[in-house]
């Protein structure tokens, strides 16, 4: 067959509608103002998890003219749709929206105009939620008992830690919703309210998994004033807003939101570490961290036990040099008691419980002079956590030479 032409191929992009398409194959109904079904990438049994976006809104606004699974994270646009679901080569895809949309594609007159391109629409404006939201979800968790926020008081803190829980909650925005659940905001560098994600959880302490998180912008009576439809929904990571507050806290960035409320408690002093969250891995992209970037923290990535190696893989990616894995905490401190699935909390909610001692030591936006390393080495037993010694192993070595030295020189 001859080759289509790129006039053609545009004209058949432009007019191809992603729910004609893919209603073709898929069952799908209108959720909101998307459509939803059953994912055809993976044996899926719940309609919710597979989503398309509609090329139109209402009142004939553009839409993303996208799908996405939220399990499998298949996604793209109609002709994508075709080679990955069908498994039509490129140029069959074209050939069948052609026939779909009576676009004779490969029978061109010589005299055929492909018509003017479609206007690219203005982009639309971020949605920035009132602060009022953020206020009155937090008067709600002081109102209302919020399942997880129980809980959290419930954990074994030491004094310090209880008398500064209230404070980190406050300090992180902390909310709670109607029903129970807990709301946990995000909120750029510049203070501005831009997502809410509401999560159940059960009493102890784990996420109520046959219940998707919400987001604010989607409940009853919010959707309705604050129109997300004709916004773009921003999304930064959780305790964002703490930044411009602490310039100089080296950043730590873990998965859960949960995690970085209960490691912000444990370790405190927020002038000199951020405890963030990216709310799920592949939450954590350029344009989340671009705030660090731009003011060129210091970042730690937190994995869990079982997840160095995609946490390293998003760290390669995001390419940026002050960011990087940290991994000493679990080398150090992990039981086998806490499981291959545990991250940085439960290790120290379990130390808490049995006593076990912490290594408070945090990784310094500062590198020390080797006086400075000498004296609080041979003069603190706890081993402690250090940029240099994770960049030159050796570092780690000369220190506990000289711990054993100190040790046998003032103890005979």
């Amino acid at each position: 067959m001859p080759k289509i032409s790129e006039d053609i191929i545009r004209a058949v992009i432009d007019e191809a509608k992603i729910e004609d398409i893919v209603g073709d194959f898929v069952d799908l109904r209108k959720v909101g103002v998307n459509m939803t079904g059953l994912c055809p990438f993976h044996d899926d049994k719940n309609d919710g998890n597979f989503i398309v976006r509609p090329s139109t809104l209402s009142a004939g606004r553009p839409g993303r003219n996208s799908y996405k699974c939220f399990v499998c994270g298949m996604k793209g646009g109609a002709v994508q749709f075709l080679m990955d679901a069908e498994k039509m080569s490129f140029p069959d895809a074209i050939r069948y929206i052609g026939k779909k949309y009576s676009i004779d594609v490969d029978n061109v007159p010589i005299n055929w105009t492909p018509p003017p391109p479609k206007p690219v629409p203005a982009p639309l404006p971020d949605l920035a939620i009132p602060r009022s939201y953020v206020s009155r979800t937090i008067e709600i968790s002081e109102e209302r008992p919020i399942v997880f926020l129980n809980w959290l008081k419930r954990l074994p803190w030491d004094d310090t830690q209880k008398a500064r829980l209230q404070q980190t909650l406050f300090n992180y925005c902390v909310g709670g919703w109607r029903d129970g659940r807990v709301v946990f905001w995000q909120i750029d560098c510049n203070g501005y309210p831009r997502a809410a994600k509401l999560m159940r959880y059960l009493p102890d302490g784990h996420r109520d998994k046959k219940e998707h998180p919400g987001w604010i912008y989607n409940q009853d009576g919010c959707r309705q004033q604050l129109e997300p439809e004709g916004h773009t929904i921003l999304k930064p990571l959780f305790g964002s807003h703490l930044l411009n507050r602490y310039p100089k806290a080296v950043i730590n960035i873990v998965e859960s939101e949960k995690t970085a409320i209960i490691m912000a408690n444990y370790y405190g002093r927020p002038e000199e570490q951020l405890w963030l969250a990216c709310g799920g891995l592949k939450h954590l992209q350029l344009s989340s961290m671009q705030p660090l970037i731009d003011q060129q923290r210091i970042v730690w990535l937190w994995p869990d036990k079982d997840g160095r190696e995609e946490w390293q893989e998003v760290c390669d990616k995001l390419g940026y040099d002050n960011c990087r894995l940290y991994t000493h905490f679990f080398d150090t401190c992990w039981r086998e008691e806490d499981g291959d699935k545990a991250d940085v909390a439960d290790i120290a909610i379990r130390m808490m419980t049995t006593g076990d001692t912490p290594r408070r030591e945090q990784p310094k936006a500062e590198p020390k002079q080797v006086g400075q390393i000498i004296t609080e080495v041979v003069q603190d037993d706890t081993p402690f956590m250090d940029i240099d010694e994770l960049q030159d192993p050796r570092l780690r070595m000369w220190r506990e030479v000289l711990r054993q030295r100190y040790k046998s020189k003032h103890h005979k």
